[in-house]
């Protein structure tokens, strides 16, 4: 058996060679030691003799795979969304800092709400936006859809490991939404959405470790058309969004102004753009037609 010193003393001398960054290297060396061992990284020092259950194998196999970029999310199968732990795997991309942003400004707006709203996220890829919000609000009733079932697949298991009852997951193809049944006979007081908005051009920007493991059908959009999926969306939107309801939006950063134009030449209102905490125009926010406020000829 191995002990508590034996994981540790491995993982760091094989960590300190693929990562030239130490603090890169020890932030690493935390998560995956505890990762493996299921243990607090604090027992390195208060119980180093403990054993555990894992064996050298199963070590360097993890190390193999992380000296070939792979994100430590993939491996385990596990990633972090503000106060949850979802399972995750190479269908669905990570959920990313920015993404804990927009689904905690919606939070913030629905508390400002009345009960029995109608919220959708489009395009959820592991469920991490409306599985948050539908634990916040359970006044509430949120859907889901996706055009990848290994997606749906991976949302309904983070759903159902957190009980989640006030959710409905379905596949939906968003660019074909006039096809869907369960789209067409719904409207939304909430729609929000993190769809693709990579631009091809800019995959030379990425990183290996995205570039090589996360679907690129969640990521990338033409060059020629990078508001293709939020037009289709702000579409959806005009016919099936409430009088005064919101649509949020993570977006590209180089297409904010483009963003705010597409959703006021739809007709939306207090369109406005949020940076996100890297101080980028990262989300966009604009509300339907609120006909309470238009004057009655």
């Amino acid at each position: 058996m191995l002990t508590v010193f034996d994981v540790y003393n491995r993982l760091k001398s094989s960590l300190i060679e693929i990562y030239n960054d130490k603090a890169e290297s020890s932030a690493v060396l935390h998560r995956v030691f505890e990762y493996l061992t299921g243990l607090p990284f604090t027992d390195v020092t208060v119980y180093p003799e403990k054993e555990v259950d894992t064996t050298f194998e199963t070590i360097e196999n993890v190390l193999a795979r992380i000296k070939k970029s792979e994100p430590l999310e993939y491996i385990f199968n596990r990633a972090e969304f503000l106060d949850l732990e979802l399972y995750t795997e190479s269908s669905v991309l990570i959920p990313r800092p920015e993404t804990e942003e927009l689904a905690v400004m919606v939070s913030d707006y629905l508390k400002q709400r009345e009960s029995g709203l109608k919220i959708i996220d489009i395009g959820t890829g592991s469920g991490c936006i409306p599985i948050y919000l539908a634990l916040q609000h359970p006044e509430n009733k949120f859907f889901a859809c996706d055009i990848s079932d290994k997606a749906l697949t991976t949302a309904k298991k983070n759903a159902q490991k957190y009980s989640v009852k006030n959710l409905e997951i379905f596949y939906a193809d968003i660019l074909n939404y006039d096809k869907n049944e369960i789209l067409n006979n719904l409207e939304f007081d909430v729609i929000i959405s993190n769809p693709p908005y990579v631009t091809d051009s800019e995959k030379s920007l990425m990183a290996d470790n995205v570039l090589d493991y996360e679907p690129h059908t969640a990521l990338f959009v033409p060059d020629s058309n990078p508001l293709l999926f939020y037009k289709k969306i702000t579409e959806f939107a005009t016919s099936h969004l409430t009088s005064g309801g919101k649509i949020y939006f993570e977006i590209n950063e180089r297409f904010g102004n483009e963003t705010i134009q597409m959703l006021e030449k739809y007709g939306f209102t207090n369109v406005s753009v949020k940076k996100d905490l890297f101080g980028k125009d990262r989300m966009a926010v604009g509300e339907w037609r609120n006909l309470d406020l238009i004057p009655k000829s």
